[in-house]
């Protein structure tokens, strides 16, 4: 008497409509990714401490739904269904840290912004700004949502977020000469940062 045999759970074709409501469900993460990302570029996200964290967490849920789609088709052995959904997911993630290139906000947001701050770093060492407060022309308004800047004997600063209370802030400066380590920038009305590094065309990013 020959043994019964366990029942195998039948393939799913990747062409088949199960197959790609399956491959669909599985990119389904990074398609609802790529609109928190845009989130985060907009103020008041933009350039806050949230931004990371917000985008950390949604690459890890993308990345979970793609995982459990590849999963679920490999132990069915739909290895069509399979194999669409690790292209799909490794075609996720490029495009998503190439759209958060801003994994490190402060060189996307130079870059963004890189033709308004040359604008104003050439008024600046032509004498044609004002010292003291400025107000930021329209295009910089991305990069400042608080618009606080100004204009300083060895440098012009231009703030790129703050907290709440407005006592502490991070920003880009400007200087007529390289800054060095004991370089203080006021960064808020109540905070003071340093340079920590250069991000092009003089501006360094003060922290």
């Amino acid at each position: 008497m020959r043994a019964l045999e366990p029942p195998t759970t039948p393939r799913t074709a990747l062409r088949s409509r199960r197959g790609l409501l399956q491959t669909a469900l599985g990119c389904a993460g990074w398609l609802l990714v790529i609109p928190l990302l845009r989130l985060t570029q907009e103020p008041p996200l933009l350039g806050s401490s949230f931004a990371l964290p917000i985008w950390v967490a949604g690459f890890l849920f993308a990345a979970a739904i793609s995982i459990t789609a590849i999963l679920i088709a490999a132990i069915r052995r739909s290895w069509g269904v399979a194999l669409a959904g690790l292209l799909l997911a490794a075609t996720g993630v490029f495009a998503t840290t190439r759209f958060n290139s801003k994994v490190d906000i402060v060189d996307y947001q130079y870059r963004e912004h890189r033709t308004a701050l040359a604008a104003l770093a050439e008024d600046y060492r032509t004498g044609r700004l004002p010292k003291g407060p400025l107000t930021l022309p329209p295009s910089l308004h991305t990069l400042s949502p608080s618009g606080y800047a100004y204009a300083g004997d060895t440098a012009v600063f231009v703030q790129m977020w703050q907290n709440w209370r407005h006592e502490s802030g991070t920003g880009l400066a400007y200087f007529a000469d390289p800054p060095t380590d004991r370089t203080i920038v006021n960064t808020a009305d109540g905070d003071s940062g340093h340079p920590q590094r250069e991000v092009g065309g003089g501006w360094w990013w003060i922290s």
